[in-house]
């Protein structure tokens, strides 16, 4: 079994090697921030750990790109928000509960609260959603998204960097095990 994880392993990362397979994670960048369920994080591993030098253009990207999306989120909420809301709520049931939380929140902390959605585990696009729904000024939205998602790429890019030779040996060993804690994660991030 862990001789099949290696080889699955070895075959993402020479995918990650090709041309233009960077595309794919600034799509999912992008999407991540509207609609994409899983967080950027994730696919920011192999695609750093087969172009170990080019880890800051990585980050850098994928730091646009999420904000790019975050910004056609944010006119959803500003300007679709009515429209879209029945759609969503039969496909995502617990955004209306995370958007009054958000906004709640947003009106005991202001700003923090979106450098807080575009760093931490919170879905990046609720924060979006959410500013463009309390009609957040665009400007400062656009600022702080870039601050807070940079950050947060760029620390896990230059982990990835730094700690690459440990990472290339812990993962095809331990692959069985990470794969079941992400089933895990994604299973309380939609449930909860």
């Amino acid at each position: 079994m862990r001789e099949k994880n290696q080889s699955f392993y070895v075959r993402i990362i020479s995918k990650c090697k090709e041309k233009n397979s960077r595309i794919y994670l600034y799509t999912i960048s992008f999407l991540e921030s509207i609609i994409f369920p899983l967080p950027t994080d994730i696919f920011l591993v192999p695609f750093v750990l087969a172009k170990k030098k080019n880890y800051w253009k990585i980050a850098l990207m994928s730091t646009i790109f999420s904000v790019l999306g975050g910004c056609l989120s944010f006119f959803i909420g500003l300007l679709l928000w009515e429209q879209v809301k029945p759609f969503l709520l039969e496909y995502y049931p617990s955004i209306e509960f995370k958007l009054n939380s958000f906004i709640l929140q947003f009106n005991e902390y202001g700003i923090a609260l979106i450098v807080i959605g575009g760093f931490s585990p919170f879905p990046f696009k609720i924060t979006c959603v959410a500013s463009g729904i309390m009609n957040l000024n665009f400007t400062v939205f656009i600022i702080f998204s870039f601050i807070s998602r940079g950050l947060r790429f760029f620390l896990v890019c230059y982990l990835l960097y730094r700690f690459e030779e440990k990472a290339n040996e812990l993962i095809p060993k331990y692959i069985g095990a990470l794969s079941f804690i992400f089933i895990l994660i994604l299973s309380i991030y939609f449930f909860l």
